[in-house]
């Protein structure tokens, strides 16, 4: 394996925060199948049992020697098995299946505004294979994590989106202080999986470098700290002290997309949160930018799939679905 620069990967690590919206431990039975939800980032950790479906690349235990677990690279594989965890980035709504009963430890959650970047730099899904060989203590923190539902309200074949059993819903909102205790559990997983993904060479080269660039780290502050004000390029050139064309290079080779399109996305994470809150759709289209309502709802439902009410009427959490 190459040898690594740890130097901004650990800056980019000390960046990474999130919000949990739900921590739940979801029991499939036979040939029931978990749909991921579109837009939302989900942590998932299997803790028993298998998934198959959503046909992806992975990161996986090579050997097992004197110098400790060698992590490399695997060929897209169809099936993920017990110990392994994955994160979906919600770039498209994924659909697994489980050939025998499974337990499944689901965290939703939302990204903090400097690690929003890593939408445009990750894999969707990023799977880690047995990451319990690789991270033990972290894979029994992920194991312990969520509660069980009781057995009248455990989650069925028929279960819809808007009907996620509220036991399971609130396993991190019990006692005071259980909601922090939950969020730095979930941060220790998520940075175990992105540690094992970097560390294994399954990141792209100077993947790390690129997302803490210092002549971008100005921009993406700017927009992260007010979304709906109207950006021009020139505008955010200046920021990062460079040309026009010099800056719209960098910016997507640096992040994959253009600076309008990443500007549209952060919009579209703080429109999510706005409409979680009880903000209204005219409310959020104005400070946001849109010139209307209905240009704010056309593009939500470019980003998610679904218009402003659906998605806030709906958990925006994944759930198992009847085959």
């Amino acid at each position: 394996m190459a040898e690594i620069d740890a130097g901004p990967f650990e800056r980019l690590l000390e960046s990474v925060d999130l919000t949990v919206h739900a921590t739940r431990r979801v029991q499939l039975l036979r040939r029931q199948r978990f749909v991921t939800v579109r837009g939302a980032t989900t942590l998932i950790y299997v803790d028993d049992g298998e998934l198959r479906g959503a046909h992806a690349a992975s990161c996986a235990v090579g050997s097992v020697g004197a110098e400790g677990v060698q992590f490399a690279p695997r060929p897209a594989l169809d099936r993920i098995s017990a110990g392994s965890a994955l994160v979906t980035l919600g770039r498209e709504a994924l659909s697994f299946e489980a050939p025998g009963d499974a337990r499944l430890i689901v965290v939703s959650l939302e990204l903090s505004e400097t690690a929003h970047r890593l939408h445009q730099l990750l894999p969707d899904p990023l799977v880690i294979s047995d990451f319990d060989v690789l991270e033990p203590p972290v894979a029994a923190l992920a194991s312990s994590m969520g509660l069980n539902a009781p057995e009248a309200d455990r989650v069925s074949a028929e279960t819809s989106l808007g009907e996620t059993p509220e036991a399971a819903e609130t396993g991190c909102e019990l006692r005071n202080g259980d909601a922090l205790i939950c969020r730095l559990m979930a941060r220790t997983v998520l940075l175990a999986v992105l540690r094992a993904w970097f560390t294994a060479g399954c990141a792209p080269q100077d993947w790390a470098a690129r997302a803490t660039d210092p002549h971008l780290e100005r921009v993406l502050s700017a927009i992260h700290r007010d979304p709906g004000r109207d950006w021009s390029l020139d505008t955010l050139a200046g920021l990062g002290a460079m040309s026009r064309s010099a800056f719209a290079k960098r910016f997507r080779e640096l992040l994959g997309s253009s600076p309008g399109q990443y500007l549209a996305g952060v919009r579209m994470e703080d429109a999510k949160r706005r409409l979680a809150s009880g903000a209204s759709v005219t409310q959020i289209s104005r400070e946001l930018g849109y010139g209307s309502d209905e240009g704010f709802s056309r593009a939500f439902r470019r980003h998610t799939g679904v218009v402003p009410s659906r998605w806030r009427s709906s958990s925006s959490r994944p759930v198992p679905v009847a085959t």
